[in-house]
């Protein structure tokens, strides 16, 4: 559907791919704030992010409405979040165990279902999600102008840094999530807790969206690492862990440039990795886990 490209156009198509990398990353990242400070570590968000891309995929497939593929997705992984928390909840697992493995029951369904056949998301054209009638249809940019995720990115990280410090329900998440055995008159520790991680995992539904639109017939995972990473090493702030993951989606765009095969490829599809380890060497400290206190940090004789 894209037009003939000329070897020098082509040296500038790939970085249009930047904004939705670093898009899909920053959603990510909120993920993993919200399922750090609920208590359940972000490792679930790799879960969640697959959980939504099944539920787009099947969503899709059953109903051929895009709309619906997206309720569905959003269901998913909700569903995944609540779901997993309950049970670590219930059996006091170790939240980083537990979540680790339930994300790899949800990244398992994923290769599975992408390997049942061919799935109307991934190959119908033109791309289904996208805004039509515009004068960027069949180009490159269309995937920028015309996507309403990609528009609703910024705005929804905004929303959630609003949710996240500025809400009541915010402040009693981080209060919960650090001190869970904290008695507040009228509310639940555990609910608000689960109400956290479905909150995290419906902000990164925009991003599956996303990756999903770039990716074709496979979808890629460990991008809910590669942002937990970021996560870490920006000290569980928004501001510095979305700077970071722009690093890791710089270095995701640039893979194209390596051609198909080769060390080159090689080195490149592994290179958001390494960054996201030294991420982690030299900036994470002490912060690779949000310690539960017997008082929390949120009050004010702590601070």
């Amino acid at each position: 559907r894209r037009e003939a490209l000329t070897p020098a156009r082509m040296d500038w198509i790939p970085l249009l791919r930047f904004p939705i990398e670093w898009g899909a990353l920053a959603l990510f990242v909120v993920g993993c704030l919200y399922w750090e400070r609920a208590g359940f570590t972000g490792l679930g968000v790799e879960g969640a992010v697959a959980s939504a891309m099944i539920g787009f995929i099947a969503g899709y497939d059953a109903t051929a409405s895009y709309a619906a593929a997206a309720g569905v997705a959003a269901a998913a992984a909700v569903l995944f979040a609540v779901a997993t928390g309950s049970i670590l909840l219930s059996l006091r697992t170790d939240p980083a165990i537990g979540s680790f493995a339930a994300s790899l029951v949800s990244a398992c369904g994923l290769g599975l279902l992408t390997r049942t056949g061919s799935h109307a998301l991934l190959t119908e054209q033109p791309p289904p999600g996208l805004v039509r009638g515009t004068i960027f249809d069949g180009t490159y940019a269309e995937d920028l102008i015309g996507s309403p995720w990609l528009v609703a990115a910024p705005l929804l990280v905004a929303l959630a840094s609003w949710i996240y410090w500025r809400t009541p329900f915010g402040l009693r998440l981080r209060a919960f999530g650090e001190t869970p055995s904290l008695r507040v008159p009228g509310a639940s520790a555990a609910r608000t807790r689960l109400i956290g991680v479905a909150v995290g995992s419906l902000f990164v539904v925009p991003g599956a969206a996303l990756l999903l639109r770039q990716s074709g017939s496979s979808p890629p995972v460990a991008l809910g690492l590669l942002a937990l990473a970021c996560a870490i090493a920006g000290r569980w702030a928004f501001a510095p862990a979305l700077l970071l993951a722009a690093g890791v989606a710089l270095l995701r765009t640039a893979r194209p440039y390596a051609g198909a095969s080769g060390p080159a490829a090689v080195s490149l599809e592994i290179a958001p990795f390494l960054l996201a380890l030294l991420y982690l060497v030299f900036l994470s400290r002490r912060s690779l886990r949000l310690s539960a206190t017997r008082q929390s940090r949120l009050d004010p004789d702590t601070l």
